[in-house]
C-alpha cells in the first residue's frame, strides 16, 4: 500500500502516465514543458488557455509576483497535435517595471485576447489586455487599457462571441472597503468601451454559449459560501439579477464552460477536512445552468444536511480521514468539445495527526454529460510524485482538449507544462 507523508519531495524528473486512462473513456497524453525565460528565475505560475484558427495559445506569469517582483506574461502556442510551436515564448504586454500577473485568454475575430491585472504604475492595479494573432505576432505593443481608474481593478476574466470580447473583473470605486464587478467589451479591432457594473463580486468568470454570455461569482467564507450567476448583454449589462447557483463552497474557487443545449457548466469545490468532522464530505461538484440562465440540478444549490453519499452533481467524494485517502479541494478547469463538458480537478491525499492536511495533489479528470460523470471514479491525468496544481482546459472539439498545468519543482519553484486529452 503507498504511504502518504506530509513532508513533499518535487522530483525534477517527469512520470509519463500510462495508458491504463484509455479504459475510462480519457487518454491523456506525454507531458511536455512550456519555453521558460531565464528573468523569471524558473517561476512560471497561473496559467491559462483558449483554442481559435487551428492552435491553442497558453498564457501566463513568469517570475515573481510579491513586492519587489518583476513578474511578466509570456505566452505560447501549441499545435492541435500537442506540439510546441513557439521555443521562444510570447513577451504580452512587456513593462520596465511593477509585476503582471492572473492572465486570461479567449479567441475572437481572428485573434486571441490576453487580460491581466498591472501594477506597472507603482501605486494600484490595472486591468490591461492585448491582442496576440495566430501567427504568433503581439498585435497591440501599446496594452488596452480595460480598467485603469483610481484604486485596484483585479482578477479579470473573458470570452468571446466569436467576433468580440467581454472581460470581467472586480474593482473599488471612490473610498468603499468592499469590491464590485464590473464588464467591459472589447472589439476584435481592440477598442473598449466604458465599464458596467454586473452586481456580481468577488472573484468573476465569465463564458459564451452560443447565444449569451453568464458571469458567475462566488462569495466566500470559512462555514458558508455560494456561487452566483447572472446573463450578461454583449456590453456587459445585467439581464435581470444574479441567482444562486450553488452553496456551501467554502470559498470563491471555481470553474465555468459553455454545455449543451445552450447551457453552462459551473463546477467547484465543498468543505476542507476539519478535524471535528463537522465540514465533510468533501466534494467536487457540477451544476448545470440551463439556457434560461437557471439552475438545472436542484440537489447543487441546497444539498441535504449531513449527506454522506455522492450526489448526482458530486463529481468525486472525500469522506474518509484515515492514511492513504483522497479529498478534492481548490482549483477546477472545464471545457466543453461540442458534445461533452470535460472537467480536470485537484485531488489531494491526507496526511497529519488527524488527517486533515493536503499533500500530493493530483489531477483527475470526467467527461460531463449535463451534470453528471461520464467516468464516476475520475481518471488520473497528471498523477506524479510533484504537485500538480491550477489547471486550466481548451478543447478544438470532437474529443480533443489541451490541459496545462503548474507542477511543483524540487526547489519549490514551479513550471507550466501541458498535455493533451482526448476521448475514445
Amino acid at each position: 500500500m503507498k504511504r502518504w507523508a506530509c513532508t513533499i519531495l518535487f522530483p525534477i524528473f517527469v512520470v509519463q502516465l500510462p495508458a491504463h486512462a484509455a479504459a475510462a473513456g480519457i487518454v491523456a497524453g506525454a507531458e511536455f514543458a512550456l519555453p521558460a525565460d531565464a528573468s523569471g528565475t524558473g517561476i512560471q505560475a497561473t496559467p491559462a488557455v483558449a483554442f481559435g484558427r487551428g492552435i491553442y495559445l497558453v498564457v501566463w506569469r513568469e517570475g515573481w509576483h510579491g513586492k519587489g517582483g518583476s513578474a511578466r506574461i509570456r505566452a505560447a502556442r501549441v499545435s492541435p497535435d500537442g506540439k510546441l510551436i513557439d521555443r521562444q515564448a510570447i513577451e504580452v504586454g512587456s513593462a520596465r517595471a511593477g509585476v503582471q500577473e492572473h492572465p486570461r485568454v479567449a479567441f475572437g475575430g481572428g485573434a486571441f485576447l490576453v487580460v491581466w491585472q498591472d501594477f506597472r504604475n507603482g501605486k494600484d492595479y490595472d486591468i490591461l489586455a492585448a491582442r496576440v494573432s495566430p501567427e504568433g505576432t503581439l498585435v497591440d505593443r501599446e496594452p488596452i487599457a480595460v480598467a485603469a481608474d483610481p484604486r485596484n481593478q483585479v482578477l479579470p476574466d473573458v470570452a468571446s462571441d466569436g467576433e468580440d470580447f467581454l472581460v470581467v473583473w472586480q474593482g473599488f470605486v471612490g473610498d468603499e472597503t468592499g469590491y464590485r464587478g464590473f464588464a467591459a467589451a472589447v472589439s476584435a479591432e481592440g477598442k473598449c468601451t466604458r465599464p458596467i457594473e454586473t452586481g456580481m463580486t468577488p472573484q468573476s468568470r465569465v463564458a459564451w454559449n452560443g447565444s449569451r454570455y453568464l458571469a458567475a461569482s462566488g462569495g466566500a467564507g470559512f462555514w458558508s459560501g455560494n456561487v452566483s450567476v447572472v446573463a450578461l448583454a454583449a456590453d456587459g449589462a445585467p439581464q435581470g439579477k444574479p441567482i444562486l447557483a450553488m452553496r456551501g463552497t467554502k470559498a470563491a474557487v471555481f470553474s465555468l464552460s459553455p454545455a449543451a443545449n445552450n447551457g453552462w457548466l459551473v463546477v467547484s469545490h465543498r468543505s476542507l477536512p476539519d478535524p471535528w468532522g463537522w465540514g465533510g464530505p468533501g466534494a467536487m461538484r457540477a451544476v448545470l445552468v440551463g439556457a434560461d440562465g437557471k439552475p438545472v440540478n436542484q440537489d447543487g444549490v441546497q444539498e441535504p444536511s449531513g449527506v454522506q453519499d455522492r450526489l448526482p452533481g458530486w463529481l468525486d467524494l472525500g469522506r474518509k480521514k484515515e492514511e492513504g485517502a483522497t479529498w478534492p479541494w481548490g482549483e477546477s478547469a472545464c471545457a466543453f468539445d461540442g458534445q461533452y463538458c470535460m472537467v480536470v480537478w485537484q485531488r489531494h491525499h491526507l496526511c497529519g495527526e488527524k488527517f486533515t492536511d493536503l499533500t500530493d495533489c493530483d489531477l483527475i479528470a470526467a467527461r460531463v454529460d449535463g451534470y453528471r460523470s461520464l467516468d464516476a471514479a475520475g481518471v488520473p491525468v497528471a498523477a506524479t510524485p510533484a504537485e500538480e496544481r491550477r489547471p486550466a482546459l481548451a478543447s478544438e472539439g470532437k474529443g480533443r482538449w489541451l490541459l496545462v498545468h503548474e507542477r511543483g519543482q524540487a526547489d519549490g519553484r514551479g513550471a507550466v507544462v501541458g498535455r493533451m486529452l482526448r476521448t475514445e
